[in-house]
């Protein structure tokens, strides 16, 4: 018994390589919140089993393609019979190239998530009216038509006008970096000095933040 589990874990956490390098890249270029450990790992899990997956249907595609038409035997990957016995072993020509097709697994995946394509298609069905899993100052710094901003900062009576270079949410403050930055008196819009670049943390709540229109880029509000 101890045998077959350490078998296991071992399978596991191969099948696991190709997942992880996919949550990895996902994680860099999606907007979510922030994974725990439990997460993470999740995660990896099930983008591995995908790479395998899509392993998987190029080596079914390659046997049609081979066979011109339905070949009498598949080349199903070995790594499904390790996962359900202990005495297979795992392949590791199966584990290279599952990884290689992390790659694509986790472009898709982004693009799922930062397309909100899984949201946007339980809307149509009428079963969510959920936006996505970041929050909503993410959700709407990250917008495509979200460049040039207004930062209304009323406790210090100050107006940021900037393009947005990046932003962040902390457990305290929102964080945003601009370029080009005018700053203005809040009161009276009065034009006080501008900056080449500045970094703002703000606390929740003190903050007001205005999508500027294309025709009135860098031009005093």
């Amino acid at each position: 018994m101890e045998v077959d589990m350490s078998q296991l874990v071992v399978t596991l956490i191969v099948i696991m390589l190709p997942g992880i390098i996919a949550a990895i890249i996902s994680d860099k270029i999606t907007f979510h919140a922030k994974w725990d450990s439990f997460k993470f790992g999740l995660y990896s899990l099930v983008l591995g089993v995908f790479s395998y997956v899509g392993l998987q249907a190029f080596h079914l595609v390659v046997d049609l393609v081979r066979a011109e038409g339905i070949p009498t035997q598949w080349s199903w990957l070995g790594i499904w019979q390790a996962a359900l016995k202990a005495e297979t072993g795992v392949n590791a020509s199966e584990v290279f190239w599952a990884t290689a097709f992390a790659f694509p697994v986790a472009l898709v995946s982004s693009f799922c998530v930062n397309h909100k394509v899984f949201n946007r298609v339980a809307r149509r069905l009428g079963v969510s009216t959920k936006f996505g899993d970041e929050n909503l100052f993410s959700y709407f710094m990250g917008g495509k038509d979200v460049d040039w901003i207004y930062i209304r900062d009323k406790p210090d009576d100050l107006t940021y006008e900037g393009q947005v270079i990046s932003f962040a949410e902390n457990p305290s403050c929102h964080e945003v970096v601009l370029a080009d930055v005018k700053v203005y008196r809040y009161s009276d819009s009065e034009f006080l000095y501008e900056v080449p670049f500045v970094y703002l943390c703000k606390p929740f709540g003190s903050i007001v933040i205005e999508l500027i229109p294309k025709s009135q880029w860098s031009q005093t509000p």
